[in-house]
């Protein structure tokens, strides 16, 4: 159900993440709050026969263009619409035909969201429907490889005609933004360089930030690259910190439940922690993990043996049934979300997945 090719994602931190007690729409499953180690589903995007489940599935459901948490506890999701999971586990919509084009997700209010067009960063309020630009002028666009400012107004800055993607904010209300090969810092109108995919590469004129960076609470930023028809691995992913110091994300050799070596795992999709650490969605040719990388260390936190398909969806994974997470029988969702000891997944699945990590 894709409908524009690029993300953001994802991942603003929040007080707390839906973990009241009542009844999940559409079913008489009482929710259960899953306990470390368990998984359980949030919400369901699909009916029994596979077909459409209104604005849980328009959000939730197809390739993820946005999946966060609000300032609210609330879980937020956009594919062909913006939707936010209610405490009574039904989804409702936000925001419908203004969020068509486009991506990333952060949410200011539960009223005010910031994403992102080709060359724009756009808040789009649900009072009236506005749209008003934050970022990137009219004009020919900046191409990737272009040296990009280190400071400018935010109204005045060509931005590159590849997806912009907020993905996170921090305390003080810097918005975290990637636009093709840039990761800019905005702040009050203006625009800071935080990193720029270093031009001495062979392949830099065609290599951009990949969807899925995440910034976690120190303030480190994670990111990933991409050039077409290539597929980085974890050992590629940069961290970059608030004083602009640049490093290779420290990955360990091995982890319980991986086969192979943890740097030839090929990321899709990254979180920040409480902390000073990250998860990350990876896979190999054997299972689809979650991993949760900190100093040197590496846990595995859930895992998906391959083979499981949508078809197979209703395998163990349903409302009210809590799971062993690192031992899925269920398709491991595309997106993910962290907030406040528990993981959100979300994407390309029948189902939303919530994931204890403590």
């Amino acid at each position: 159900m894709r409908r524009h090719g690029k993300w953001p994602a994802a991942g603003a931190v929040a007080v707390v993440l839906l973990s009241l007690q009542g009844c999940l729409g559409g079913g008489d499953a009482q929710w259960k709050d899953p306990d470390k180690g368990q998984a359980e589903v949030l919400l369901r995007t699909a009916d029994e026969n596979g077909g459409s489940s209104g604005a849980a599935w328009l959000a939730f459901d197809g390739d993820p263009d946005g999946l966060t948490v609000g300032p609210d506890g609330k879980v937020y999701g956009m594919s062909a619409s913006l939707a936010v999971i209610e405490d009574d586990h039904r989804a409702r919509t936000v925001l419908d035909g203004e969020v068509h084009g486009v991506g990333g997700l952060v949410v200011l209010s539960p009223n005010s969201f910031v994403v992102g067009a080709r060359s724009q960063l756009l808040n789009v309020r649900t009072d009236g429907k506005r749209r008003t630009v934050l970022a990137g002028a009219p004009g020919g666009p900046r191409k990737l490889g272009q040296p990009a400012p280190a400071t400018a107004s935010a109204q005045d800055v060509h931005l590159s005609d590849q997806p912009v993607e907020p993905f996170g904010k921090r305390p003080d209300g810097t918005l975290l933004f990637t636009d093709g090969d840039v990761i800019w810092q905005l702040k009050e109108g203006r625009l800071t360089r935080l990193y720029q995919v270093p031009a001495d590469r062979g392949d830099a004129a065609g290599r951009a930030i990949a969807r899925g960076s995440a910034v976690d609470r120190s303030g480190t930023v994670y990111l990933r690259t991409s050039a077409e028809g290539a597929q980085g691995r974890l050992a590629d992913v940069v961290t970059v910190h608030q004083d602009g110091s640049v490093a290779k994300l420290a990955v360990p050799e091995q982890a319980d439940g991986v086969k192979g070596n943890l740097s030839d795992l090929r990321p899709t999709w990254m979180a920040g922690d409480d902390g000073n650490g990250v998860y990350v969605r990876a896979h190999d040719d054997t299972a689809q993990y979650v991993l949760h990388l900190t100093a040197q260390k590496a846990e595995v936190v859930a895992k998906q043996a391959s083979g499981g398909s949508r078809g197979d969806s209703d395998a163990g994974c349903d409302e009210g049934h809590l799971v062993d997470a690192t031992k899925l029988p269920c398709p491991m969702p595309e997106a993910l979300t962290y907030s406040s000891g528990a993981l959100v997944m979300a994407g390309n699945a029948p189902f939303v997945l919530k994931i204890a990590t403590r």
